[in-house]
């Protein structure tokens, strides 16, 4: 039991320190990269995934894409909020100027990496409803392999599904990664989140499929 509790305060600490590397990581990239430069790799971006979809689904997704880059930076007020941390209220002629480089860099690039997760958030989303019937049937066959393995003898796998579930887990925390970080799979970008989600599911079918009950 106190093995188990210390594992899991180990996770969640592993989690947090994960987590604010993230964040420190992205700041630190807001702060040294070029607007112009992190714009021009974001627009190439999606012009990769422009040509990797019909031109119906790449203007849907673009659309919804903007609309919710511009509820988090205008709508939701966290923007506004992120601003007036960097440019604090000054009783001077100069309220409202940002005096720092790395402040107006920041506030800029701020505006990309919203475009950029939002994007990535909406290809996901694409990914998902196309990708939604071979995950399905993957679950659905290792549901079957399951109730054919609860009548027979054998035994069950524990050390094989803690091994998906640690797998899955890293895959969560790389899902946060890739939000946030430069494009770093090239040219297989639109089709990261379909190569994604198919090993989730395949991770899930290999959890079901080797959790049953036995004798050993």
């Amino acid at each position: 039991m106190k093995t188990a509790i210390t594992s899991k305060h180990t996770r969640l600490e592993i989690l947090l320190l994960l987590s604010s590397l993230s964040v420190a990581a992205m700041l630190l990239m807001l702060l040294l990269t070029e607007p112009d430069e992190y714009k021009t790799n974001v627009l190439q971006e999606s012009y990769q995934i422009k040509d990797a979809i019909s031109e119906n689904d790449w203007n849907v997704l673009h659309n919804e894409t903007l609309f919710l880059q511009d509820k988090w930076v205008n709508g939701s007020g966290l923007y506004k909020w992120f601003l007036s941390k960097l440019m604090p209220e000054k009783d001077t002629e100069w309220d409202g100027v940002i005096g720092s480089t790395f402040q107006e860099r920041l506030a800029i690039n701020g505006q990309i990496l919203a475009y950029q997760i939002a994007l990535r958030i909406m290809m996901f989303k694409y990914w998902l409803f196309v990708s939604l019937p071979l995950c399905l049937a993957l679950i659905y066959g290792s549901v079957n392999r399951h109730k054919a393995n609860a009548y027979r003898f054998g035994g069950a796998k524990p050390n094989l599904v803690r091994l998906y579930i640690k797998i899955i887990w890293i895959s969560f925390c790389l899902f946060t990664f890739f939000m946030l970080a430069p494009n770093f799979v090239g040219v297989v970008l639109p089709y990261f989140p379909f190569i994604f989600l198919i090993g989730i599911a395949l991770l899930i079918s290999g959890i079901i499929r080797n959790f049953h009950k036995g004798t050993s």
